[in-house]
């Protein structure tokens, strides 16, 4: 039996014609989805004006059975998609992939990579400021070894959630390896880069990590780097991975945990 998933919502402004919040996602799967008006277009191209109507979509290389609800708000309109599918959303054959990881509910590595590229190739294309950050869990091998994977996991979904909690809709975050996250922050210069950092580790410093009766004190370590002209994904994460290394070098922390 097919079974559904929701896994975008969008938000439009009635007056003013546009998208005020969105799942990253959205944006990628349907570039051409800019205002209102072309989503309603959108809709009437692949006869669905009735949201309760089920239309096949090819979405990323993979047909999908597609329906969608509608709330009727008083200055917006509020979309949730949903995919129905035998296998799992936007999946290769053998299933092995799908769009958020199911640890954190972030993007996957491999989702990530490909927002990573359409986000490139927009601030390019529009000549806006985008910087990304990747954000490293120091000291995570130690805990794993010391209390085992289930406190690393509750470490590493708690850290998921508190970016998840700080970052926009427009923002791009996701689960890049096992302790790294990779978080695109939209039309952001390196000056909002750094604001963002410091009000979330004013966040980390009220937030306890907790795993059985142990308390973590967790440290992060960063990398910051802003969108060049000439960037491909490949040419920004050698850098980001090289801003992080520097920023370790300079770091004195040590993990701190107590019963």
């Amino acid at each position: 039996m097919a079974r559904a998933q929701k896994i975008i919502k969008v938000v439009f402004d009635k007056n003013m014609n546009v998208i005020l919040r969105t799942d990253p996602v959205f944006s990628f799967l349907f570039p051409e989805i800019v205002t209102l008006t072309s989503f309603n277009t959108f809709l009437a191209k692949n006869k669905m004006l009735d949201e309760n109507f089920l239309t096949k979509l090819n979405i990323g290389g993979k047909e999908h059975h597609v329906c969608y609800k509608c709330i009727d708000l008083e200055e917006t309109f509020e979309f949730e998609f949903f995919l129905l599918d035998d296998e799992w959303m936007i999946a290769n054959p053998t299933g092995r992939h799908d769009i958020h990881d199911q640890l954190t509910n972030v993007l996957t590595q491999r989702s990530l990579v490909a927002l990573l590229d359409h986000e490139i190739k927009s601030s390019m294309r529009d000549k806006d400021n985008c910087t990304a950050i990747i954000i490293d869990i120091a000291y995570l091998k130690d805990i794993n070894e010391t209390f085992g994977y289930l406190a690393g996991d509750t470490i590493i979904k708690t850290v998921a959630t508190l970016l998840q909690e700080s970052s926009r809709g427009a923002d791009s975050l996701g689960r890049y390896q096992g302790d790294k996250f990779i978080l695109m922050l939209h039309k952001t210069d390196m000056a909002g880069s750094i604001h963002f950092i410091k009000k979330f580790e004013e966040v980390l410093l009220t937030r306890s990590f907790h795993f059985s009766d142990i308390n973590f004190n967790i440290k992060v370590d960063y990398g910051i780097s802003s969108i060049h002209q000439d960037d491909t994904v490949d040419t920004l994460i050698h850098r980001l991975h090289t801003k992080l290394e520097d920023s370790k070098k300079t770091s004195t922390t040590q993990m701190q945990y107590f019963s």
